[in-house]
């Protein structure tokens, strides 16, 4: 059959399709996409005028400046092409009559605030719910205040801003507005986290999820401390990027609080803890600097876990545990374990856990090729689900997969995850894995 009837044919046939079809079609497409299908004839040219009519309230609006090209290195700084995107985003913004979902990508250097308050203004009109920015502050002059509508619409439940920052000095953080938002997510946070939560975070009173990524710490005479206050919230992730300063204090004042992610330096230990007793799951990623060993402690990091059910430890984590000898409390609640080591001396944490884990039912492990050759001893134990990651089947982890075995009596499933780039070996591994010691019939491998 020829190749030009059958395009012919397909095209004709999504032709032939009702606009509302169509436009419940464009409804699924990236934005961008979407917007393009209008220069393909005229009965394509008010489709996505359309979609926005119809389907609106469910469509996610995501604009960005790849909508417009320019392959040519620095053409993305010329006038005409920040003009046109601007023009773009504002028709589109102004041609809907709801939104809910809106991203909008401005990575211009010389994208002016003013405009960014005249789009964040059209989805307050429109009641927009979920928000996700990206923008630069500190490039030119008339970027050196925040937009004024950042942080005032009342609509919102999720807010994201992702903000990379010129030379010119970051001004302090704006007050809030927000009552009913409940998640936000900020990236590259240049000021304090005590001017954070003294200006914004009273202004989010039901606020239930705080993530805090690429935090850099200035020097304030009068912000000696990290600190994050807040009655409501649930979830809170911390990621530094490790120039925060080193040395002060953390202080949480978060009762409500059941999961923490934190990523950076060990503090100080005269952090304040008492508030965490609510935690149910952690994720530590923990680091110490060689030369600031001195202010820097585990002790309050121990504190955090006391209660927890879930546990994850990093690499990092295992092995400042290791290197400063810390004494374990008794986890009396734990009943999963992540545990992932790249060094042999990692490996000799494990038992240490194990044994103050009365009730840890679930252990997952990670970078067992590292563990010493004659493998890692630990003692009988409740554990009833071993997951291992990343298992190659040499002869090391092999020999650490009977030890462990050994000693977990209550052993129900063995979930294998095989580190395998072609099939025979890979199954090698599991037919090395099947020859292993008989258990109990209950006793049963699955591989992931």
């Amino acid at each position: 059959m020829d190749t030009r009837k059958v395009k012919s044919s397909s095209r004709d046939a999504v032709n032939c399709l009702p606009d509302e079809i169509l436009a419940k079609i464009l409804s699924y497409l990236p934005t961008k996409r979407a917007v393009s299908t209008s220069l393909i004839s005229k009965r394509w040219r008010n489709l996505f005028a359309l979609m926005i009519q119809l389907f609106e309230s469910q469509h996610h609006l995501y604009l960005d400046d790849s909508d417009l090209v320019y392959p040519e290195e620095g053409k993305g700084e010329m006038k005409d092409v920040q003009e046109s995107f601007g023009d773009f985003v504002d028709k589109t913004l102004t041609d809907c009559n709801t939104i809910k979902k809106l991203s909008i990508l401005c990575p211009l250097k010389c994208c002016a605030h003013k405009d960014i308050d005249q789009w964040l203004h059209h989805a307050m009109e429109r009641g927009v719910v979920a928000l996700d920015m990206r923008f630069k502050m500190g490039f030119t002059p008339t970027q050196n205040e925040w937009p004024c509508n950042v942080f005032t619409i009342k609509t919102l439940v999720k807010l994201t801003f992702r903000i990379e920052v010129g030379q010119n000095k970051m001004p302090y953080c704006p007050k809030g507005v927000l009552p009913v938002l409940k998640s936000l997510f900020l990236h590259a946070i240049w000021f304090a986290c005590e001017r954070l939560c003294h200006s914004m975070l009273p202004g989010c009173p039901i606020l239930e999820e705080l993530f805090l990524h690429d935090l850099r710490g200035y020097r304030y005479n009068d912000s000696p401390n990290f600190s994050i206050s807040h009655k409501t919230l649930k979830r809170l992730t911390v990621h530094f990027n490790n120039s925060f300063e080193l040395g002060r204090p953390m202080q949480f004042d978060t009762p409500s609080l059941l999961y923490l992610e934190y990523s950076g330096f060990a503090p100080c230990r005269y952090s304040r803890t008492s508030y965490l007793n609510s935690l149910v799951e952690v994720k530590l990623d923990v680091h110490i600097r060689h030369e600031c060993n001195t202010h820097m402690h585990l002790s309050p990091i121990i504190d955090w876990i006391g209660n927890v059910k879930t546990l994850s430890l990093s690499p990092a984590s295992v092995k400042m545990m290791y290197s400063r000898c810390v004494e374990l409390h008794v986890f009396s609640n734990l009943v999963k374990l992540y545990f992932e080591s790249n060094e042999k001396e990692g490996w000799e944490v494990l038992p240490r856990l194990l044994n103050k884990s009365p009730k840890l039912e679930t252990l997952v492990l990670k970078g067992l090729h590292c563990a010493s050759d004659h493998g890692v001893c630990v003692d009988r134990n409740e554990v009833k689900v071993l997951e291992i990651y990343g298992f190659s089947g040499c002869g090391r982890e092999v020999r650490q997969v009977k030890c462990l075995l050994r000693e977990m009596q209550c052993l129900q499933v063995m979930k294998v995850e095989i580190d395998a780039h072609d099939d025979n070996k890979k199954l090698r591994v599991i037919n090395h894995l099947l020859d292993l010691p008989k258990r109990p019939s209950k006793f049963h491998i699955q591989f992931l």
